[in-house]
């Protein structure tokens, strides 16, 4: 009996402090149109739409979608909370290379379970961005700007 306890300890730890269990069925899909006309709606207001791209930093300096930010699967710590910052932004996308981007995937689960508001995953990702021969940004990621502390506003699209 002991060890069927320390295999449960073990588990809870692991769980990284989610709070509720996500599964793929609890991803909300974007397509290529709407986040592409999200982005151009956002010119000029940096707060309308934040793109998370959490693929590794040299993938993503080397091309992601424009105004993109670079954050990474571990930025997203169910004991920590969730990011003041990420929740200043009306809309939050996330996406990675194509379809089966396990760490764009788990990105959007880690985020549900954090309690952002079903933040959606464009699957396309930017294998299909680049295919509608839309503009691609290289470099480093841009700071997320400073967290308002009054900000309410909704923490994807909805």
């Amino acid at each position: 009996m002991p060890l069927g306890l320390l295999g449960m300890l073990a588990i809870a730890i692991l769980s990284g402090g989610c709070e509720k269990d996500t599964r793929d069925t609890d991803i909300v899909f974007i397509k290529l149109g709407e986040v592409s006309e999200l982005w151009r709606d956002s010119e000029g207001n940096p707060t309308k739409l934040l793109l998370i791209d959490p693929r590794p930093q040299a993938e993503f300096e080397a091309g992601h979608i424009p105004g993109a930010r670079n954050i990474l699967l571990t930025k997203f710590d169910g004991n920590k909370g969730r990011d003041p910052r990420i929740e200043a932004f009306e809309n939050v996308i996330i996406y990675g290379e194509d379809p089966a981007s396990p760490i764009a995937r788990a990105v959007a689960k880690r985020m549900i379970a954090m309690g952002y508001e079903n933040p959606p995953f464009f699957a396309g990702g930017l294998k299909e961005w680049r295919a509608a021969n839309l503009p691609i940004e290289k470099g480093p990621s841009k700071p997320l700007p400073a967290a308002r502390s009054t900000s309410t506003r909704g923490r994807s699209r909805q």
